[in-house]
């Protein structure tokens, strides 16, 4: 039986709530009335705006906050789609090399920002939350505004204060492979009042409730939630990829990372319709069990860093004992035969994600330091493994997946 690239943690009251909501879905506006109140508690003193996906919220953040021709920092890894977006909006981009030690920003290549830079993304990579009070004093000091890419990173805190209170704005995915999810969704966080009045204006004035959009999209969150279940998942979808994986590597690549938005057309910000109201029941669900899930894919975390980390072939990403992170993925850098060891595990059934998508100057953008080496980037980038680290996978599972990817690197 293969273990998928994810799972959705639904439970029986979930898929009531679903059949009831589509049955009766009058009364919207209270229940997003409702999460916002909930994310409030999370993100207090700012404007929450709830929309169909967080690259909604980062497009009209630029296009509020920036003017064409202003420079942009990114992280070199980072969510790539991003970066397209400031290019689309006519910005200048310039990237900054990671850190070794979590992938995320380097600190210290931040503070050599001059004052021709007007903006900064920092992304909590994989979860783990960057150097960001230290991020946030220097965008101060030097009047740059920092915006955090939480897309990952929900439930993550640093020094207690959970991400996407730093930034003057900030995006959450709640996308169907993240957790908490609304099935599809994603949250805009600010302290601009006027970016959080435009942003609820485009969305009165642009975005549709159109029927078949809505229809093509419960579809796809249909196939999603069948597939987080292992047996379903064997019946469904392993042959498939592992056919597409050994025969079409471009089709198998497009399907996984198709969320990466890199196709040539220009992203359209109209692309999802309005989320429906079993879609906001779901991610009040999905937040108020938050807690219960971080617990349990905290000690799936600390269970795979004790069997992995013996391994001299293995370096662990993020340390699963320390901070108080959401342990949504976990992830390795595999330090030889990469390919050998990834191919091994999918073979056995383990379908980890290669996550070789983050370097942002491989993509041909147009770049201010196109010639930079981004060394860290290029090292790591090549090398990563993210393994399924959902609190709907039992502690069996989680013990199978270590011996499977310790007999592949050692095999």
């Amino acid at each position: 039986m293969a273990l998928p690239f994810f799972s959705i943690h639904l439970k029986l009251k979930d898929y009531i709530d679903i059949i009831i909501n589509l049955i009766f879905p009058f009364n919207k506006k209270k229940l997003e009335i409702k999460l916002i109140q909930i994310l409030s508690t999370r993100y207090p003193n700012k404007y929450i705006s709830i929309l169909p996906s967080g690259r909604l919220g980062f497009y009209l953040t630029l296009k509020e906050l920036f003017k064409p021709n202003d420079l942009i920092a990114f992280s070199s890894m980072s969510f790539p789609l991003y970066v397209k977006i400031a290019k689309q909006l006519n910005l200048k981009v310039k990237l900054i090399d990671i850190d070794k030690k979590d992938l995320n920003i380097n600190v210290e290549y931040v503070k050599n920002l001059d004052e021709n830079c007007k903006g900064l993304v920092v992304t909590h990579l994989f979860g783990n939350p960057c150097d960001i009070e230290e991020i946030k004093d220097i965008c101060n000091k030097k009047n740059i505004i920092l915006i955090e890419d939480c897309a990952q990173s929900f439930d993550s805190k640093y020094n207690g204060n959970e991400t996407g209170n730093f930034g003057d704005a900030a995006v959450v995915s709640l996308s169907l492979l993240k957790i908490p999810t609304t099935l599809s969704g994603g949250i805009l966080i600010t302290s601009h009042k006027l970016l959080h009045s435009k942003t609820e204006d485009w969305i009165t004035n642009n975005l549709s409730n159109n029927f078949f959009l809505k229809l093509k999209l419960f579809f796809k969150i249909l196939i999603f939630i069948l597939n987080s279940y292992p047996k379903i998942y064997s019946i469904l979808s392993d042959k498939i990829f592992f056919f597409l994986k050994k025969n079409n590597p471009r089709i198998y690549r497009k399907i996984l990372y198709s969320g990466m938005g890199m196709k040539n057309l220009p992203f359209d910000p109209k692309e999802r319709p309005k989320l429906s109201k079993f879609q906001l029941k779901i991610g009040i669900n999905q937040i108020k069990d938050s807690l219960d899930m971080k617990i349990i894919r905290r000690k799936h975390s600390r269970y795979l860093q004790a069997r992995l980390e013996k391994s001299k072939k293995i370096k662990i990403i993020n340390n699963h004992y320390k901070g108080d992170w959401n342990h949504q993925y976990f992830v390795i850098f595999i330090k030889e035969n990469f390919n050998n060891v990834y191919n091994n595990i999918f073979k056995k059934g383990i379908h980890v994600m290669d996550e070789n998508v983050w370097d942002c100057s491989e993509y041909n953008f147009e770049l201010e330091n196109k010639f930079s080496e981004f060394e860290n980037t290029k090292k790591f980038n090549k090398g990563l493994l993210r393994i399924q680290n959902n609190s709907f996978l039992n502690i069996k599972q989680i013990e199978h997946i270590a011996d499977v990817i310790l007999d592949s690197v050692n095999g």
